[in-house]
């Protein structure tokens, strides 16, 4: 029997005793975070060249979002659209990219669709994870395909020595109701991480019942709720073996439902899955070399039931295995890499190809020397579809002065058609089209930064250029986009507040016939304080966003908005806390999407146990 590529790679790496420390135990820190996001190395979030933004735990719990794709749009550089209330359809265009151009890691494997070439954001839990970096720009020279707008990472949770149970119970409006429990723990060599939950909500109607669009929707409104519900575990476990050699495990997996309109008669519903799991084995070859190991695998699922007679399966699994070195130099650090992705699909769909073999190897080199800051990095992927793509990226970093920084970089990148723009049966209206080349992207961006303690201001410009973008159906390389901005952030601790406020300007145009990309607002902003004092723990926020289009014609407007929320925290005895959030404090009418539904003023609130 032949062998496939993966079990050769597997078995060629595992003959070698090598391995590092995986991206997602790179995670401590003396003073400012350590990402491993914008080099795939660790690196102190203040001395990384790209822009880049973490978001811990602790950040997490206190601001109190209900989901991970509330918790996104409140982030600067990103733009969310959904189709309904709690658990619907959700894309995003980070710095006006494509849904399909951002790329989300979860632990450091690739999760989504093949099919759609989307990840199911709205299927991931917050109460799993433990941190979240949210890389700004173009990095295909690290990752490859689907990175034209930037890369989403989450870490899941992960045990610590000691032993650490968790429980959390809230209720709030629209008769939601969440509960999770979770377990931290380690002793000796074993450190271990288990998380289950289930989030349930009633929701409201997906659409509103507006009659004078009734013509354009058909009979597609229902009066019904259109709720959401969504069950998950997440478990992890590392095992020093030597000094510095450590093997560990981790999986997660979600089960979810989410009710929508489609008609008028039917409670139309989606079944989403998403899970991965995972292994790595990390060894110090020498003095200043390691090398990681990693394989998994992902799957993403969709189980669509419009009504009695009409019901569709998708799903999606990508096999994946990596083999990376860093190497400590005189002067920075060297990485050399070797990834290996199989994409299957199937359901009910029947494609003339159902999988595809990604081979890709990849260099690079970061190091800082006086006040200099330099990153190079050059990746090429083969790809059974279409071929060979090389990639790179250019940084360079100067420190003006303890206080003063300037960075800029120039970076290209592609994305890969998707199985339904290659292979889409033709069902009467066109199929697929296999003669599809890639999506290719050109990104320069030049930044500031200011630092004195107690202010961080960062001041950002990038104008991305995207060619041979897919458009229409069937689909064709058509479109060429702009994608140009700047983006403004401050924050400062001042008189025991923490403040925090932001605005980005985006203009994201049709290069051919300049109109502005549907669904994306050219400003948009945020402001929040917060406050820590001895129990209490309280913040108010707000964010919103200008107007914009949701058709490429820029016929159908959908109307700016700024929304207020608002949360407290106390703690009633060191292992007890209760948790407030008010949500869209004003009541405010918006939209995300043309004729969708979004929450109106609602509460939540919940008790957590954490011993100390």
């Amino acid at each position: 029997m032949k062998a496939s590529p993966l079990a050769a790679a597997i078995a060629a790496a595992l003959a070698c005793p090598a391995v590092h420390v995986p991206a997602a135990l790179a995670q401590e820190s003396i003073g400012a975070p350590v990402v491993v996001t914008a080099t795939r190395q660790k690196q102190r979030a203040d001395e990384v060249i790209a822009s880049i933004e973490v978001i811990d735990r602790e950040t997490i719990e206190r601001a109190g979002q209900s989901s991970l794709v509330d918790l996104l749009q409140s982030l600067t550089g990103v733009r969310i659209a959904t189709s309904g209330g709690p658990g619907a359809n959700a894309s995003m265009f980070l710095r006006g990219a494509e849904s399909r151009h951002t790329l989300l890691l979860v632990d450091g494997l690739r999760v989504g669709s093949a099919t759609s070439g989307q990840a199911t954001l709205e299927a991931i839990p917050l109460a799993m994870v433990e941190r979240i970096e949210i890389l700004r720009g173009p990095a295909s020279a690290l990752y490859g395909s689907e990175a034209i707008g930037g890369v989403i990472q989450i870490f899941t949770r992960r045990g610590r020595e000691g032993l650490h149970p968790e429980l959390f119970v809230g209720i709030g409006g629209y008769d939601t109701v969440n509960a999770s429990a979770s377990l931290n723990g380690g002793q000796g060599a074993l450190r271990y991480s288990l998380s289950v939950g289930q989030d349930d909500s009633k929701g409201y109607s997906a659409k509103r019942n507006r009659p004078q669009w009734h013509s354009s929707w058909g009979s597609s409104y229902h009066p019904d709720r259109d709720g959401f519900r969504n069950r998950y575990a997440s478990a992890s476990a590392t095992v020093d073996l030597r000094e510095r050699d450590r093997f560990g495990v981790h999986a997660f997996a979600t089960d979810g439902r989410n009710h929508y309109d489609t008609n008028d008669y039917y409670r139309s519903y989606l079944d989403k899955q998403v899970d991965s799991a995972g292994a790595w084995l990390q060894n110090e070859l020498g003095q200043g070399w390691t090398s990681t190991v990693r394989i998994g695998q992902s799957r993403d699922r969709l189980h669509n039931v419009t009504d009695d007679t009409n019901r569709n399966r998708i799903r999606s699994t990508q096999q994946q295995f990596q083999w990376q070195h860093d190497v400590r130099l005189p002067v920075g650090s060297l990485m050399a890499a070797y990834e290996y992705v199989r994409a299957r699909v199937g359901g009910d769909t029947d494609y003339v190809v159902d999988k595809r073999d990604v081979h890709a190897f990849l260099l690079g080199w970061s190091g800082s020397f006086d006040a200099h800051s330099v990153q190079l990095n050059l990746r090429h992927d083969d790809n059974s579809q279409f071929g060979s793509k090389t990639t790179g990226m250019f940084g360079y970093g100067f420190r003006i002065s303890p206080q003063w920084r300037v960075h800029a970089s120039v970076a290209t990148a592609f994305n890969a058609p998707t199985f339904n723009q290659l292979y889409w049966p033709d069902t009467g209206f066109g199929g697929g089209n296999p003669d599809l080349e890639p999506e290719h992207a050109l990104n320069r961006e030049i930044g500031l930064r200011w630092d004195d303690g107690t202010h961080h201001v960062e001041l950002t410009y990038y104008n991305n250029r995207v060619r041979d973008l897919i458009a229409g159906w069937p689909p064709q390389n058509l479109n060429r986009a702009r994608l140009e901005g700047i983006e403004l952030a401050w924050q400062a601790n001042l008189a025991g507040y923490d403040l925090r406020a932001g605005v980005d300007v985006l203009d994201a145009k049709d290069e051919r016939s300049g109109n502005r990309l549907p669904r994306r607002a050219k400003l948009a902003g945020f402001a929040r304080i917060e406050r820590i004092a001895d129990r209490w723990s309280w913040g108010v926020e707000w964010d919103g966003q200008g107007k914009r289009y949701e058709d490429t014609a820029n016929t159908l407007e959908l109307a700016g908005y700024g929304l207020i929320h608002a949360y407290a925290h106390y703690r009633l005895a060191p292992d007890w806390r209760v948790e407030l959030r008010a949500n869209n404090l004003l009541d405010k009418r918006y939209e995300l999407s043309r004729g969708y539904a979004t929450a109106g003023a609602n509460l939540f609130a919940g008790i957590r146990y954490t011993p100390r």
